[in-house]
């Protein structure tokens, strides 16, 4: 009997954050440069707020656009992934905790493609509470395989 998998908790958080965070960044980075701008020399002393807004705004918008990346990545992968099978060769702990629930685990698998030779690949992998149970050594998991790259693998 095979488990289902639990449902993401942390995709939505993912896309949430990033567009908040791309936002910020951005907002942040033009209300700095119009500082530059327009009020360069009508500023007694010249800079003022610039060399705070404008680092925090570039740092912001590039975690903003991590998260944003990383999250429609994964969407895109789960709709247009290709269905494969992969044996779970070896599970590694990374040490990372997710909320005190999920732990971040390095996943060798054998991705076996219909018409196609098995290769190996490892995936960064957040198991959840549940996903013990049903990604272990030596079982067989669904997993979506990005047509562009085969090395981008992700258990369905």
């Amino acid at each position: 009997m095979d488990l289902p998998a639990p449902p993401k908790q942390g995709a939505s958080t993912q896309l949430v954050l990033g567009s908040v965070f791309t936002g910020l960044g951005a907002l942040l980075l033009l209300a700095g440069l119009a500082q530059l701008l327009f009020f360069w020399d009508r500023t007694p002393g010249g800079l003022t707020i610039e060399p705070i807004v404008v680092p925090m705004g570039l740092i912001l918008g590039l975690v903003g656009v991590r998260f944003l990346r990383r999250e429609l990545g994964a969407r895109w992968l789960a709709q247009n992934g290709l269905d494969a099978q992969a044996e779970v060769l070896r599970i590694a702990h990374t040490g990372e905790l997710v909320q005190r629930q999920g732990v971040v685990c390095v996943l060798s698998l054998r991705v076996h493609l219909p018409d196609q030779a098995p290769y190996d690949v490892s995936v960064r992998y957040l198991m959840g509470p549940y996903d013990g149970l049903r990604i272990i050594p030596g079982k067989y998991i669904n997993v979506k395989v990005s047509p562009k790259d085969r090395r981008n693998v992700a258990p369905a």
